[in-house]
C-alpha cells in the first residue's frame, strides 16, 4: 500500500510538472495545457490543473497530445521504483553514514523532491530548450536549507578517508568536526556539491567553445548541475557528470525519435544520470571500490579530468547529431 500511495503521489507530481512545465514556457510553446497546440486558443485557467482526458479546444474542437499523462504515470512509476529502491532494496546503505533517523521521513522525501524538480527541468528543456532559472533557485535554496536543518541528509560525508583504514581493526577516518558539528557539515556538504556540479560543467562549457567553436552546454545545464550537487554532495555529481555521455548514448536517439528533432537538450541526460546514482549509489561506493578513489586527491582529479574528456566526446557526436536529416521536426 506504501508504494501505491508513492505511486499516486508521483503521478499528481508529474502532473503538477507537465502543468508547471507550460506555465513557465507560455506564451512561448505551445504544447496543449495553457494554449491549443493546434490555434493556439489560450484555455480557461482552472482547466491548465483540472482538465478532462484527453483536453479538447473550444475553438478548433480538437484534441491535444496526451503527453502530460503519460508524464504524470512516468514520474509516479519513477516515485514508487525509487521508493522501493531506497527503503527495501537498500541502495544508499553504506556503512561510513548511519543516520539517526528513519529513510522513509528524511532522505526520501528530500530526494522525491529532487527527482520532481529534475523532472520539471526536463520537460521544460524538452519542451524549449529552456530551464528555468526560478526552478533551479527554488532547488538550491531549498536542499542548502534541509541540509543544514536536518544534517544528516547525505548519502556520503564530504570527506571520508580510507587510506588508513586496517581491516578488522579500523575503519575510515572521519574527521571530528562532521560529528561534533552536523548542521555546519551539512551547509559544507550541500556547498560543495553544489560548487562541484556548476564548477565542472561550467569547465565543459568552456572546453566546448575551444573545441566545437560553440558553448554547447547551456547556462541551464550549469545550473541544474549547481541544484543536483547540492542535493547529492560532490562525490555522486562526479559520478553523475562521469555517467552523462553513456546516458546520452542510450537515451538521445529515443528521445530525437520521438521528439523529431536533431538535436536534444542535455539537461535530460544528466537527469537520467542523476535518478541511476541515487539508486545505485551503494553499489557504485562500496562494490566497484569508488571509496578508495574517492579518499585519494590525484584520483579525484584524475576522475575529473576523464569526465571532461568523455563529455568532449559527447559533444562531438552532439553535433554529428545535428548534421543528421530528420524526417520530421515537431515542437
Amino acid at each position: 500500500m506504501f508504494l501505491v500511495s508513492m505511486f499516486l503521489i508521483g503521478c499528481l507530481a508529474g502532473w503538477i510538472a507537465s502543468t508547471l512545465a507550460c506555465i513557465l514556457l507560455a506564451p512561448v510553446t505551445f504544447q496543449g495545457i495553457v494554449h491549443c497546440r493546434h490555434c493556439h486558443h489560450v484555455f480557461p485557467r482552472w482547466s491548465h490543473w483540472f482538465r478532462p482526458w484527453p483536453l479538447k479546444c473550444t475553438s478548433c474542437s480538437r484534441r491535444d497530445s496526451l503527453w502530460p499523462w503519460l508524464s504524470a504515470g512516468a514520474t509516479g512509476a519513477v516515485f514508487a521504483g525509487f521508493t522501493w529502491m531506497l527503503i527495501r532494496a537498500n541502495c544508499q546503505s553504506i556503512e561510513e553514514v548511519q543516520p539517526s533517523g528513519s529513510l522513509t521521513t528524511g532522505r526520501l522525501p528530500f530526494h522525491l523532491w529532487l527527482i520532481f524538480l529534475l523532472v520539471l527541468v526536463t520537460l521544460t528543456d524538452l519542451l524549449d530548450y529552456v530551464i528555468s532559472d526560478i526552478v533551479v533557485i527554488v532547488g538550491v535554496v531549498s536542499a542548502v536549507v534541509l541540509a543544514v536543518f536536518s544534517g544528516e541528509l547525505q548519502m556520503i560525508h564530504v570527506w571520508v578517508n580510507w587510506d588508513e583504514a586496517i581491516p578488522g581493526l579500523r575503519g575510515p577516518y572521519l574527521p571530528t568536526w562532521m560529528d561534533q558539528h552536523q548542521h555546519l557539515h551539512g551547509l559544507v556538504w550541500s556547498l560543495a556539491g553544489m560548487a562541484t556540479g556548476a564548477g565542472l560543467l561550467w569547465i565543459l562549457r568552456l572546453s566546448a567553445q575551444l573545441v566545437l567553436g560553440t558553448p554547447a552546454v547551456g547556462f541551464g545545464d550549469v545550473t541544474m548541475m549547481a541544484m543536483v550537487g547540492a542535493f547529492v554532495g560532490w562525490q555522486p555529481t562526479l559520478c553523475i557528470i562521469a555517467l552523462a555521455p553513456l546516458a546520452g548514448m542510450v537515451v538521445g536517439p529515443v528521445i530525437r525519435w520521438i521528439t523529431g528533432r536533431s538535436f536534444v537538450a542535455f539537461g535530460p541526460y544528466l537527469a537520467v544520470s542523476t535518478l541511476i546514482i541515487l539508486c545505485s549509489w551503494s553499489t557504485i561506493w562500496r562494490d566497484w571500490s569508488l571509496r578508495t578513489v574517492f579518499s585519494h586527491w590525484p584520483s579525484v582529479v584524475g576522475l575529473v579530468a576523464g569526465a571532461v574528456v568523455v563529455l568532449t566526446l559527447l559533444l562531438l557526436v552532439v553535433r554529428g547529431f545535428r548534421s543528421l536529416p530528420t524526417s520530421a521536426m515537431r515542437r
